[in-house]
């Protein structure tokens, strides 16, 4: 195989997709409030982002903007600042009486575009795919089989966590059922998505 260290890449990926940033956060709190059909949207947007920086490492632009200190402060600031505005949206949805049922008022555009915007905003994806992605390419070799495999082997992976994070926030949805509890959960969804908010604007590049 022309890739190289494939089992290091599978190692770091496997870690990469499994902690729990901003995007996991976010499956997790879908799974809980809108259920596993439109948490398994949110996967969709979530690859899609993830395919806009896959092509920008291709094109090499990744590692521009991971490298150039202005530009990965934007795009990761306002990555931040728009998770933080996820958070306070769903600490102020209305509550459903007594029967979870957000789903009627969370259309599904709107969860694949809100999970799509937190992908290309992470500044963790921008890292992995601008600096860390490209050093396992070997460039003697054709370089798009092995975009390629690498890009199905990290979907496949984050896919795995995502859904695993998805079903872990759908198992307490029947103790949503609760007026009091559906509050509890969204305060608590929110105030995570906020605090992810907060470790991305600080993390990297100041």
């Amino acid at each position: 195989m022309p890739i190289t260290n494939f089992t290091l890449f599978l190692s770091i990926t496997f870690i990469v997709s499994a902690s729990p940033g901003p995007v996991m956060l976010s499956c997790m709190a879908n799974g809980g409030r809108l259920g596993m059909r439109k948490a398994f949207l949110g996967m969709l947007g979530a690859c899609s982002g993830n395919l806009v920086l896959v092509g920008l490492s291709a094109l090499g632009l990744g590692l521009i903007i991971s490298q150039n200190d202005t530009l990965f402060n934007i795009v990761k600031w306002a990555g931040a600042a728009y998770l933080a505005f996820l958070g306070l949206q769903i600490m102020r949805k209305p509550i459903k009486g007594d029967q979870l049922n957000t789903g009627e008022i969370t259309s599904s555009k709107s969860v694949l575009l809100n999970s799509f915007l937190v992908a290309i905003g992470n500044p963790k994806g921008l890292i992995y795919f601008g600096a860390l992605f490209p050093q396992f390419i070997s460039y003697q070799e054709p370089i798009g089989p092995q975009f390629l495999i690498l890009t199905v082997t990290f979907l496949t992976m984050d896919l795995m966590w995502m859904f695993a994070y998805a079903v872990a926030g759908n198992k307490i949805m029947r103790w949503l059922k609760s007026p009091k509890h559906q509050i509890w959960f969204n305060t608590l969804s929110g105030l995570v998505l906020i605090i992810a908010a907060i470790f991305m604007a600080l993390s990297g590049k100041a």
